[in-house]
């Protein structure tokens, strides 16, 4: 029933802090329809939460403006929370960890796609969310430091020019995530993002300004 995959992505597209248990709710509703009423589709909560995960808030042009999702730690929490919710559970089998690969994957991709100019506003601003639930996964200690260390970072860097998509991801990046990102990186590499920074219209030192997040502990897991 594809109006229920189109129903609990809306959910996920309108999570708060404010109705997220609200929501919840309504991801139980539609489940229950689509079982008593029809087929659901395989990987609903999965396929829900991929297609839901961006925010109407992201501009994706808006470069040091409305870049970063404000609601992506909590994409991440109903993510965790499926896998253990009674009736969700059944529908969301290892939901957060093949979303933290596809979402890692995507990142990456998307980067290079976006720097060739084979994508549009709609790409760019999944992979401003991206980058958002990246760096709450870092914090979480969810990300391998191998992953921190050698690759996020330097796949926005490696290009001869910094791109505005890529500025953006960094900024994202280091406002919600940069003590963990300083604390696991070559501190080189830091070096090098703020100083590819600087031109992009700053007023105060980015380095000052953004690195205020406590670093947490990484538990290096494979996923």
């Amino acid at each position: 029933m594809g109006d229920i995959g189109k129903a609990l992505t809306l959910v996920v597209h309108g999570l708060s802090e404010k109705n997220y248990e609200k929501l919840l709710g309504l991801c139980h509703f539609w489940l229950e329809l689509g079982q008593t009423y029809s087929q659901i589709s395989p990987d609903p909560i999965f396929n829900a939460i991929w297609n839901g995960r961006t925010s109407d808030w992201i501009d994706p042009f808006n470069f040091n403006g409305n870049i970063i999702h404000p609601a992506a730690h909590l994409v991440l929490r109903l993510a965790s929370d499926a896998e253990s919710d009674p009736i969700l559970a059944p529908h969301s089998s290892r939901v957060e960890s093949r979303l933290y690969t596809r979402v890692l994957q995507e990142f990456f991709v998307n980067n290079v796609e976006i720097t060739s100019n084979q994508k549009g506003s709609t790409v760019t601003a999944n992979f401003y969310a991206d980058a958002s639930l990246i760096a709450h996964w870092a914090n979480l200690g969810y990300i391998e430091e191998v992953a921190i260390r050698n690759h996020i970072l330097q796949s926005l860097i490696s290009l001869p020019t910094l791109y505005s998509h890529q500025a953006n991801a960094l900024l994202i990046l280091f406002k919600l995530a940069g003590a963990t990102f300083t604390a696991y990186a070559d501190p080189s590499v830091v070096d090098r993002c703020f100083e590819l920074l600087k031109p992009w219209n700053y007023n105060r030192s980015p380095k000052e300004t953004l690195i205020k997040v406590r670093a947490l502990s990484l538990k290096g897991e494979t996923h």
